[in-house]
């Protein structure tokens, strides 16, 4: 079947794009928060950061599409694209997981719900939520789990209350996990240099549900934008379908299984009368414009 049936499947059931979406998963409303104390602290924009903003410019720019590049039309001028090498992708997005307020754990503290960010008077600030020192984690309450976690990643409790070792732990896992999206986004020929925001989705991905998931991300995304889905919407799709996976885990929006447990624990547990599609949908663009936010008031501040 076509990639494009996929997309209009599911929009004909008026699940993508609809006002049914408004109504998003907030951590906020099924994470308790246990802790009281709050931090700020300023963010200081490396000259590592500005070189990947920069690089990814074009698309973060734009408000509306993240799309690839358009086909060259005969004798239009277009600015080359950088081409992508492993190595050298290491080299230049590991310093974006190098410390706890790096852009690429702001950006997953910030889906978690674990950081807010903001701009004041040209300066970006982080601040660490209640949810940073010690929240249940309500995904587990879906399989009758009672999980605490610490950190910017949500640790599922490996620290033990520890917020430096579950600040180095959310590092080491990160940082681990890299060369995985960058092989995986460049298989399907996403460079991740440049399209920034899908590298992000997939390291936050992998961070919030088991590794397949995020595997079958870059995938998705391509289907999502060859079936005319741009930004957010193509990234949040993507991460939806991710979830769908047949007996041979397989992307499969057909035949699969929707094995996102966790959230679909919560729809049902907070009674919420909406489809399996919309319960994971909402979650993930919730995530989704959460890391758009934080990578455009990085990118605001660096042009300053």
């Amino acid at each position: 079947m076509f990639d494009w049936v996929w997309l209009s499947r599911i929009a004909l059931l008026g699940v993508v794009g609809t006002a049914a979406l408004t109504t998003l998963l907030s951590p906020f409303s099924s994470k308790s928060e246990s802790h009281n104390s709050e931090s700020r602290q300023v963010i200081t924009i490396t000259p590592e950061d500005t070189e990947v903003l920069e690089l990814a410019l074009p698309s973060l720019e734009s408000p509306v599409s993240l799309s690839p590049p358009e086909q060259k039309v005969e004798g239009e001028q277009q600015a080359p694209v950088p081409s992508f090498d492993l190595n050298q992708g290491l080299v230049a997005l590991s310093p974006i997981f190098a410390t706890p307020v790096s852009l690429g754990m702001v950006a997953i503290g910030t889906a978690e719900g674990n950081y807010r960010v903001s701009i004041e008077q040209g300066t970006l600030y982080v601040e660490q939520t209640a949810l940073y020192f010690g929240h249940t984690d309500p995904g587990n309450l879906s399989w009758g789990d009672v999980v605490t976690n610490y950190g910017p990643c949500s640790d599922q409790g490996r620290s033990g209350g520890n917020i430096a070792l579950a600040e180095q732990l959310c590092l080491q896992r990160a940082l681990s996990r890299l060369p995985a999206h960058l092989a995986d986004l460049d298989a399907v020929g996403i460079n991740p240099i440049v399209d920034l925001e899908a590298l992000l989705n997939t390291a936050d991905l992998y961070n919030q549900a088991s590794p397949i998931h995020s595997r079958k991300l870059p995938q998705a995304l391509v289907i999502a934008r060859k079936g005319g889905l741009t930004g957010v919407d193509a990234l949040a799709w993507a991460r939806t379908a991710s979830f769908y996976l047949n007996q041979n885990q397989e992307l499969d929006l057909e035949r699969g299984e929707n094995q996102a447990s966790g959230l679909l624990g919560i729809c049902a547990r907070e009674r919420r009368g909406i489809t399996e599609w919309q319960c994971v949908y909402n979650d993930q663009l919730r995530r989704v414009k959460a890391i758009s936010d934080v990578l455009r008031k990085y990118l605001k501040v660096a042009q300053s």
